[in-house]
């Protein structure tokens, strides 16, 4: 090293300051920098992965609260079914509110029948058809109360004549009243109430 010229000791200590910047470059700078970017993407993948879980858990407690709200609903309902198991014990228990509510608003039952019942997905829909005679606010009260009747019904046709020319607020009523009973599957006991999905007056 003595041996050399001031310029090529020059030289050589450039050339070896070079390569050492290289060589840390090579093997410091460039591994971290590369590691940088790895954390990034790995801190901007569990961003991701943190927002979809809690977009997820905001959709489950959003789930279980329609969940429990419809629950709610039907259990709330499930009170509002025919009494009996049995078609026939449901269609008397209609006629019994049918003939409580006549008496009630002053209208008079002039006959009854009962009509086949349909089954609906689950539930069994209890007709009756009821020809009531009476005033026509008698009658008008008579409706009125059906639809905020305890138990699930649904009017599905009425038929208003007037009893005769003279007396034109008189008038006979024929009405087609369903009622709702649970369906049992076949070789199983009827279930308990549950709720058909069908309002009142509709």
């Amino acid at each position: 090293m003595a041996a050399l010229q001031p310029r090529e000791r020059r030289f050589l200590v450039g050339a070896a300051v070079l390569a050492a910047a290289l060589l840390g470059y090579a093997y410091v700078i460039e591994p971290l920098i590369e590691r940088h970017r790895h954390v990034q993407e790995l801190i901007a993948t569990r961003q991701e992965l943190l927002a979809r879980q809690h977009r997820l858990l905001a959709r489950r407690q959003w789930y279980g609260q329609e969940q429990a709200a419809l629950q709610a609903e039907i259990t709330e309902r499930r009170a509002r079914l025919l009494p009996g198991d049995k078609p026939p014990v449901a269609a008397s228990e209609l006629q019994k509110l049918v003939k409580g509510t006549a008496q009630e608003t002053g209208v008079e039952v002039r006959s009854e029948r009962i009509l086949p019942t349909t089954e609906r997905g689950g539930y069994t829909e209890v007709p009756v058809e009821v020809t009531l005679s009476g005033p026509i606010r008698a009658i008008a009260s008579f409706v009125y109360r059906l639809e905020a009747a305890p138990v699930l019904l649904s009017l599905n046709d009425l038929k208003l004549r007037v009893i005769s020319v003279g007396a034109p607020r008189e008038l006979t009523a024929t009405l087609a009243l369903t009622g709702y009973i649970a369906s049992a599957p076949e070789g199983e006991p009827r279930p308990g109430r549950t709720d058909p999905g069908r309002r009142p007056g509709t």
